[in-house]
């Protein structure tokens, strides 16, 4: 029996697909991140043009395919209708850069069709916020929370408050903090072979600043080494492409 699906959706990432169409990767609130096969856009007629701006990031869509029990190729939706929400977000220079991160992010590492209803609002939110960043300090504010987010949303919970021992973090303290384990004090980890070569060093200020959401500069470096560390792990080591942009 045919289910037919309707669904709001943004693109995370597009390739060519033989002559005319387009292999979109989308996230939706409740179906998550989809593969899906858009026919025609490619071609040159006007109408295909406007239909092809419309699958850029950060453009939200309302996408429509039809589920059938048997499919030639699982995974994959065939888009038989869609076009563009009111919700766009004009992300321009470096600000458009954060959102090609946050896009590989979500698709290196969220997994095929599970629910991501609350997330789909915080990358929507992550995007508003890149939109309106007046500086890279805002950028970097927005990045952070979102990493933060991510990770928990796909259930690695990791306490900034308590190390490792459940002692609370002590502001003028250093620790180093570890994938899947947390924060060790510095003097700990120096004296253990197993811990001081792994890990990020991050001050119990900074962590407990994080810990509240309280936005501050002088931390964005070390938060940024920590959710490096953290992401780094998860994805097993393998580079995020659009980290070359930054450095260009």
């Amino acid at each position: 029996m045919a289910l037919e699906i309707e669904q709001v959706a943004l693109v995370l990432h597009s390739r060519p697909y033989k002559e005319t169409s387009l292999l979109l990767t989308l996230i939706t609130p409740d179906q998550g991140k989809i593969n899906a096969l858009v026919k025609g856009v490619r071609s040159k007629s006007k109408s295909a043009a406007i239909k092809q701006a419309w699958c850029q990031p950060f453009q939200e869509i309302r996408v429509r395919w039809t589920e059938k029990g048997l499919q030639k190729q699982p995974g994959l939706v065939n888009i038989h209708q869609f076009e563009p929400t009111q919700i766009r977000f004009p992300l321009q220079g470096e600000a458009n850069i954060c959102g090609l991160y946050v896009n590989e992010l979500l698709y290196r590492l969220l997994y095929p069709q599970v629910p991501v209803e609350s997330l789909y609002q915080i990358y929507q939110q992550t995007l508003y916020d890149l939109a309106i960043a007046q500086d890279r300090h805002a950028q970097a504010w927005a990045l952070r929370q979102f990493e933060y987010e991510l990770l928990m949303s796909l259930g690695i919970a990791f306490e900034l408050s308590f190390d490792t021992q459940q002692l609370p973090i002590e502001a003028h303290l250093k620790y180093r903090f570890y994938p899947e384990l947390g924060a060790v004090l510095e003097t700990t980890a120096s004296q253990s072979s197993e811990l001081s070569a792994f890990g990020s060093q991050i001050s119990g200020q900074c962590l407990l600043q994080f810990a509240q959401f309280e936005p501050c500069e002088s931390c964005m470096q070390e938060w940024k080494r920590l959710f490096r560390n953290l992401l780094n792990h998860y994805l097993g080591g393998k580079p995020i492409q659009t980290r070359a942009l930054f450095q260009s």
